[in-house]
């Protein structure tokens, strides 16, 4: 394996620092070449290309027939059972390998109990949900060292909190249409399911615009269930103790008391009103003004905030925005259907490249780079790619920290 990269985490080669965030960091990865493979430059197996050969061409290759191209293949995950064993999707071709996100706990983190609980509690939920709008995880397991790490599929894309910092102003309809597919993701998560057939209950606790991925070709998708709860997740946190991110927190979160999926629904509720609206919901100067401001604050109508947004998109993000949870949307499709039907009646009409090409305009160098070779299933392994991954490792470059922990890119300034 090539010195130049930053070592080796299971099987898989870590070429670039991605992003860091309170408790794990994230690398573009690729498969390591199989065993017995032709040196770099001549083809080792037949109907391969140099490039594809160069990618590791065993079955490791995750690709699909799928034409979600951020939130990954709609296909059963095969869960890696705590070994480094990679996982194959159907219509897997080892000729045309992905590269991958590899996210890992922090390094002084790394071998303390709970936190790798936590990493394995995360890749056995998210590997139960099945959707074109969650980032799934392909695989899991332990390092040679034993330190945990979780696979992923890499969007080429970046953080609905980058897409929408001031004084950038999303298009109403790309807007409704973005938190619709967030939805849409997120109510996969709450239907997630055990091998008996069960719902686990998950909950995501942490949504937030941090935790929404665009992608370049206009797709959202959840991610990061690293605060995520579920009814038999094997680890568990203290009684009363408030997760997530307090500008996005849910009433009865702030109350440190028992959450359903409705939870989650007021918290998308509060990105939907501030990606609407072009500014936040819930501030203050402390932690306790900000609970204040969840708890108690008048929550301005949208129609008030931003000239276009009707009664029917204003109703459909107030209603996930009650306090009262069980006057709330009951479930996340419920509010994406309201959505979608309010941007219908008040004739907002989103546009997927109008999107994605917003996106690729604030993407970080590193994904900028693999934007060509993106398609189904994440950016494709080429020679090219591998090369200039290491090149910018060697010369220093990093991603940018984020509190969500998972592909946040630097915006450049724009004046």
């Amino acid at each position: 394996m090539d010195s130049s990269g930053q070592g080796a985490v299971g099987p898989y080669e870590l070429l670039l620092q991605l992003a860091t965030g309170g408790m794990a960091e994230v690398f573009i990865a690729r498969r390591a070449r199989a065993a017995g493979a032709g040196a770099a430059g001549g083809p080792a197996e037949a109907g391969c290309s140099t490039e594809a050969v160069e990618a590791g061409g065993s079955s490791a290759a995750v690709a699909g027939g799928s034409s979600a191209a951020v939130a990954g293949v709609p296909a059963s995950v095969i869960e890696a059972g705590g070994s480094s064993a990679a996982v194959q999707v159907g219509g897997a071709d080892p000729c045309r390998e992905p590269l991958v996100a590899v996210k890992r706990i922090r390094a002084d983190l790394r071998y303390e109990s709970g936190y790798a609980g936590m990493l394995f509690d995360e890749a056995g939920m998210a590997s139960r949900v099945v959707s074109p709008n969650f980032v799934p995880v392909l695989d899991y397991g332990l390092d040679e060292g034993g330190a945990p790490y979780i696979v992923m599929e890499l969007v080429v894309g970046v953080t609905l909190k980058n897409l929408t910092r001031p004084p950038e102003m999303l298009e109403i309809g790309d807007a409704l249409d973005l938190i619709a597919q967030s939805a849409e993701g997120l109510h996969a998560a709450h239907e997630a399911r055990d091998s008996s057939g069960e719902l686990l209950q998950v909950i995501h606790r942490d949504m937030s615009p941090s935790n929404i991925l665009v992608g370049v070709d206009g797709r959202a998708s959840i991610c990061d269930l690293g605060l995520a709860y579920a009814l038999r997740r094997t680890t568990r946190t203290k009684t009363g103790t408030v997760k997530g991110k307090l500008s996005y927190l849910s009433p009865e979160q702030a109350h440190a008391r028992a959450l359903d999926r409705r939870s989650d629904v007021f918290s998308l509720g509060v990105v939907a009103w501030e990606a609407l609206a072009g500014r936040r919901l819930f501030m203050g100067s402390s932690m306790l003004s900000i609970l204040h401001a969840v708890l108690e604050r008048e929550i301005p109508p949208l129609s008030s905030e931003r000239e276009g947004v009707g009664q029917a998109v204003t109703a459909a993000v107030a209603r996930a925005l009650e306090r009262d949870r069980d006057a709330r949307w009951p479930t996340a499709a419920d509010f994406a259907r309201a959505l979608r039907e309010a941007a219908e009646r008040e004739g907002h009409t989103a546009s997927r490249e109008r999107v994605g090409a917003l996106v690729a305009g604030i993407l970080p160098v590193p994904l900028k780079l693999l934007a060509p070779s993106y398609g189904s299933g994440g950016p494709l392994v080429t020679t090219e790619s591998v090369a200039a991954l290491r090149a910018m490792h060697a010369s220093g470059m990093v991603g940018e920290a984020d509190s969500s922990g998972i592909l946040a890119p630097r915006r450049p300034s724009r004046g």
